[in-house]
């Protein structure tokens, strides 16, 4: 009895202490002062069929907090509507489902809130086949653009910096047209980041800004819609290729532009810290000869020169610079033993000489290996191997460039994260190294240390070799990935892995 008094005692105090603790008020929003677009615009998905994300509004006050409670109100040019109102919950976001008319052809949603801006977004909806016809794509990290044959460019995958440009942060955009507003020549995909050159040869860029990778200007935000960037000189460009934490983009006047972070060097003035919009230009024995391609994935940067002759510059742990040394550079550097391609493959509806498919690349950049096809169409491959991604038939890594076994007369290579694939000249893919997640294409997930051949029996026009994945554009302008799925960098319903190539929806 005496126990469970000084119990009920004990008890009684605690509550009477809880009592008088102080509540800090809580802190309510203001009046609603703007509607703003919180995801789901610019989709694709086939007639009569329910768009793959919902469409999303947040409802703030003028300092921006959420506001719940707030009736959104959507309508609809064509299609059906889950409901035609909803209500903000505490995060200020309201949503709707929608299914597409059977009938192709653009549909316009508008959400409204009384006395406020509509937002608008536009979806479209596509006939079963025939919609999206590729040329070119590009696998980043964890997400993937392609270029179609009318100049769009259309993006997938993890979006949580805005890289897709799908106009909101999310865990995994869906197929999503980012340039309705400007054609498109190639882009190039990095981790947190990608980039584009418009055939006006201006780059645009978009995704997260930490170390200036966007513009030359670090800062903490992060951009879901790409913006233009402006460089010291008004410059012309043809191809933009985005690292890990830095930009490179190679001008139509055979000058190379690097920004973003320079912790390795990888931007090629010496380790320090990011500076905008620098210049790099040939030196040493190279001395007078231009740029004529460029490539960086992790944090180090390679290029070729106009006479074919390798230069790299940055990290170099493994030996991913070629030089014969680990050691790490922010001066270009010589890749010794071998004259590498450099001829562009020209684009045929496109009469510019200088519009080339930047997907037949003859140099490419992993994470922490580099490769390039010769002059004489083989791969030489030098840096990291232990997933055997040099394919060179073993798994030692080599500070100097070795061909690639099989015999195979190779047109273009891709380096990913720890693996690499190959375009023969018949249009035949093949790829070797890591193979965790299905990224080799062959039906398994054995890492090799030599090319396997890529099942399906499909020819290729372009090859693109991501983080975990990879991505190939066939003869018939039709996209397919393989490998990781975690983020739907592989443009499919659902978020399983593949171990062969799967199509992308909306092609023919």
């Amino acid at each position: 009895m005496i126990r469970n008094h000084l119990t009920n005692l004990t008890a009684l105090a605690l509550v009477l202490t809880a009592c008088n603790e102080t509540v800090e008020p809580l802190e309510l929003a203001g009046p609603p002062a703007a509607v703003v677009a919180a995801g789901g615009d610019a989709q694709l998905a086939a007639v009569s069929t329910q768009l793959p994300a919902p469409l999303a509004v947040r409802v703030t006050d003028a300092d921006g907090a959420p506001v719940p409670g707030v009736v959104v109100e959507w309508t609809a040019s064509a299609g059906t509507l889950s409901q035609e109102a909803d209500t903000t919950g505490n995060d200020g976001i309201a949503s709707v489902l929608v299914t597409l008319p059977p009938t192709a052809g653009s549909v316009v949603i508008d959400a409204e809130v009384n006395g406020l801006a509509a937002v608008t977004f536009v979806a479209t909806a596509s006939p079963s086949v025939g919609l999206l016809r590729f040329r070119y794509v590009d696998a980043g990290s964890y997400h993937a653009c392609g270029i179609t044959t009318t100049e769009e460019s259309v993006c997938w995958g993890y979006n949580e910096d805005g890289q897709t440009g799908a106009g909101a942060f999310s865990t995994i955009a869906p197929m999503t047209r980012v340039s309705t507003d400007r054609t498109v020549r190639m882009s190039g995909g990095g981790r947190h980041h990608s980039c584009e050159v418009t055939l006006a040869g201006e780059v645009w860029c978009g995704g997260s800004n930490a170390a200036g990778q966007l513009n030359g200007s670090p800062s903490a935000g992060r951009e879901a819609f790409f913006g233009a960037v402006t460089l010291p000189v008004a410059t012309t460009f043809r191809v933009v290729q985005a690292g890990l934490l830095h930009t490179c983009a190679l001008s139509l006047s055979e000058q190379l532009w690097c920004w973003g972070s320079n912790g390795e060097g990888q931007i090629g003035v010496g380790p320090t810290t990011p500076i905008p919009g620098t210049a790099i230009t040939p030196i040493g024995g190279f001395v007078g000869d231009g740029f004529n391609a460029v490539t960086t994935t992790g944090l180090h940067t390679c290029a070729l020169t106009t006479a074919g002759q390798a230069q790299c510059w940055g990290w170099n742990e493994s030996g991913q610079l070629g030089d014969g040394t680990n050691t790490t550079t922010g001066d270009p550097v010589a890749v010794g033993g071998f004259t590498f391609r450099t001829e562009p493959d020209v684009v045929p509806h496109a009469p510019d000489p200088d519009f080339y498919i930047p997907g037949q690349a003859f140099i490419s950049a992993g994470f922490a290996h580099t490769c390039g096809v010769t002059s004489t169409n083989n791969i030489a491959c030098w840096g990291e191997n232990e997933s055997g991604q040099l394919g060179r038939g073993n798994f030692t890594d080599a500070s100097t460039p070795g061909i690639v076994v099989g015999g195979i007369t190779w047109r273009a290579v891709s380096a990913g994260f720890k693996h690499t694939c190959g375009l023969s000249t018949e249009g035949q893919a093949y790829c070797w190294g890591n193979n965790d997640f299905g990224q080799l294409g062959d039906g398994s997930s054995t890492p090799t240390s030599a090319p396997v051949v890529v099942a399906g029996g499909l020819t290729f026009q372009s090859l693109s070799a991501g983080e975990t994945f990879s991505c190939g554009v066939a003869t018939t302008g039709a996209v397919y990935c393989w490998g990781d799925n975690t983020y739907g960098q592989l443009g499919v319903t659902g978020i399983a892995s593949a171990n062969v190539p799967t199509k992308l929806p909306f092609q023919p």
